[in-house]
């Protein structure tokens, strides 16, 4: 019997994913934002708001980076400080958001055409085989935690890419609201996850409603390909680092983070990169 099989017989398992090339091949934003494109052709480009987006956090990166810099010279790197240049991101995204809230630019678009635009993203290999085989682990749940834009975007994409639903799988997102009257998008947003620590308070909170189900905290499982994962990479059992995301690897040097090397400061907590799906279940089980 496997490691996490025998570790699913004392206590459950949360296996957390986040979305955006995590699973998928690539970002999915602009694909949201072109669903309603065509409604509105006359408003403005998406590539303005990404435009706004970049001059915001250059403006962030250059207030953080002689700080942090400071510290890499001094060899005084903490996690504290990594929270705080993460946390410190939340004025950039709520003005994103913002931005696209007052413009209106995701208005008018049903749940069905979010879910069948999802449809369309593709995911990487593997990561259907390796979702299906966690979702038949006794007592193993399965979530994706997401700073996207739609739910039902998301659903299309499992649902096209051959994840199975049987048991469901619970998607935890920002969302779009929608007019009760007409069933459309009103282009506002539910601003539910934002930043890095909002993804960790999700799952904090799966993991206390499992606690209280099964006497135990869960056994952490947690897959991120960004640095907005990395506090929820680093606070798992398990953490797969997705790709080639340099600015994690730079925080994990920072850090003194090693791959596939348990930190027997921290109950053995262990970071690996993954390079592929194919060698997911053997790392997950074997951790």
């Amino acid at each position: 019997m496997s490691a996490l099989k025998h570790a699913a017989v004392r206590k459950s398992v949360l296996l957390a994913l986040d979305f955006d090339k995590t699973l998928t091949v690539a970002d999915t934003f602009n694909a949201i934002a072109s669903v309603a494109k065509h409604k509105h052709p006359n408003k403005r480009d998406f590539r303005w708001f990404t435009d706004k987006y970049m001059e915001d956090y250059a403006q962030h990166e250059s207030h953080w980076s002689p700080i942090i810099h400071k510290h890499a010279e001094n060899k005084s790197v903490t996690r504290s400080l990594m929270d705080q240049y993460l946390e410190s991101l939340r004025q950039v995204e709520n003005a994103s958001l913002e931005r696209i809230r007052d413009y209106k630019i995701l208005a008018g678009v049903s749940r069905v055409e979010l879910y069948n635009s999802g449809r369309q993203a593709l995911f990487q290999p593997g990561v259907a085989d390796v979702i299906n085989y966690f979702l038949r682990v006794p007592n193993c749940h399965v979530c994706v935690i997401s700073v996207n834009w739609s739910t039902d975007f998301i659903q299309g994409a499992l649902d096209a890419n051959g994840v199975s639903n049987q048991p469901p799988i619970s998607v935890y997102c920002n969302d779009l609201k929608f007019s009760k009257r007409t069933g459309l998008s009103t282009g506002t947003m539910y601003p539910r996850l934002v930043v890095a620590s909002d993804k960790v308070a999700v799952i904090e909170t799966q993991r206390e409603v499992l606690a209280s189900r099964y006497d135990s905290k869960p056994r952490l499982v947690y897959a991120g390909d960004s640095l907005t994962d990395l506090p929820a990479l680093l606070s798992a059992d398990v953490g797969l680092f997705v790709g080639q995301n340099d600015h994690v690897a730079k925080w994990c040097k920072l850090l003194d983070v090693e791959f596939s090397k348990p930190r027997f400061d921290e109950n053995d907590k262990t970071l690996h990169h993954l390079l592929g799906w194919g060698s997911a279940i053997d790392i997950i089980e074997n951790s």
